[in-house]
């Protein structure tokens, strides 16, 4: 081998050295581009939702400006009624002192009915027991009047059978009354005979 070819050769190694060592920085350079790349498709996205965020923030930010506005009528709206609420408060007030007395005078008034209501209980109770004794003052009397009524039934049966004993004796008085008659007869003409 010559030396120029030798040289060539050299060089060509050398070269095909360097076109090795551009080949590995470019399959790097290649990655690292890849990484940029889906870093970049990553930052995108965020910032998509950035975005999107940033819009729904802004969007809450009017409705929030109008909620505002909204809350402030609210809140003068409340504070009227708070003044309305807190006169009729005060109204409830002197109304609940005129109950107080109101109660007050009923309280007594029951106490009053209550004391009544003792007294006639008690009253109920005494007549009661008047109202036993005469039942049983009435039970007696009842069973003095069955027996009574037993005592009558009896006195009638008797009546009747002396009235039946009476009738018998009348028929025998009237039958010895017409035998008394007939032996008159029979004696006056023997009379008259003799």
């Amino acid at each position: 081998m010559t030396q120029f070819n030798q040289t060539l050769w050299k060089e060509n190694r050398a070269l095909r050295e360097k076109n090795q060592n551009l080949q590995q920085k470019n399959r790097a350079f290649r990655m690292e581009n890849k990484a940029y790349y889906q870093e970049n498709q990553s930052i995108q996205r965020q910032n998509k939702v950035l975005w999107e965020e940033n819009k729904i923030l802004q969007e809450k930010h009017r409705d929030s400006s109008e909620e505002t506005k909204h809350l402030e009528k609210q809140q003068k709206a409340l504070q009227q009624q708070n003044k309305a609420l807190r006169e009729e408060i005060k109204a409830l007030k002197e109304q609940e002192r005129a109950f107080a007395m109101e109660e007050k005078a009923l309280q007594q008034e029951i106490l009053a009915l209550w004391n009544e209501n003792k007294a006639f209980k008690e009253k109920l109770k005494a007549l009661q027991k008047d109202n036993r004794a005469i039942q049983e003052e009435e039970k007696a009397l009842c069973e003095e009047k069955t027996a009574l009524s037993e005592e009558k039934f009896a006195l009638q049966e008797e009546n009747r059978a002396l009235q039946d004993e009476k009738i018998a004796l009348q028929s025998q008085e009237k039958a010895l009354q017409e035998e008394h008659k007939v032996l008159h007869q029979w004696n006056k003409i023997l009379q008259e005979e003799e």
